[in-house]
């Protein structure tokens, strides 16, 4: 591994945000939410940058900071946008540079906590058939990981990214 940062990646809804805290309160280190410095870097929020100058433009700009997160010096955890391992070889990137954990969720979990959530740009209208389309597009993308974990204990995870720092 190049660097000391840990991905996690996977689907809208699935936790990324909750575990991210939880982890970087365990492995005291950094917690960076690349929605949230994209919003920033854009002045605007992540719905905004969609309806406004549209999902190639936004992607664009999520690589790039992707990249420049990376590149930050020390041990921190990215938590990623749904999209971001999808696009741009990102998956591959990430792979290349730290430890990446796809957080699987059930399907119908996902539903409910995205239908609770009405700002998520990609996931307007049929929130079931939008879900399904994604998870199709996304989940080989996602089990590229280097660690997946389903509904498993903090501490697992914990372990499991221990093993992979020694």
């Amino acid at each position: 591994m190049k660097s000391g940062i840990i991905y996690l990646v996977g689907m809208p809804g699935c936790g990324k945000s909750y575990f991210g805290k939880k982890l970087s309160s365990e492995l005291d280190c950094a917690l960076v939410d690349l929605d949230k410095v994209i919003e920033e870097k854009e002045g605007m929020e992540i719905s905004e940058i969609f309806s406004s100058k549209g999902e190639d433009y936004f992607r664009k700009v999520e690589n790039e900071v992707l990249k420049e997160t990376t590149e930050e010096c020390g041990f921190q955890i990215i938590s990623t946008g749904g999209g971001t391992p999808c696009f741009h070889n990102g998956i591959d990137y990430m792979n290349q540079h730290g430890i990446t954990v796809f957080l699987e969720t059930d399907r119908e979990l996902l539903i409910e906590r995205i239908a609770r959530k009405s700002h998520r740009p990609l996931m307007q209208g049929d929130t079931e058939a939008r879900v399904d389309e994604l998870l199709k597009a996304r989940l080989p993308i996602y089990k590229k990981a280097q660690i997946s974990i389903a509904h498993r204990e903090v501490d697992l995870l914990l372990n499991d990214i221990k093993s992979l720092r020694s």
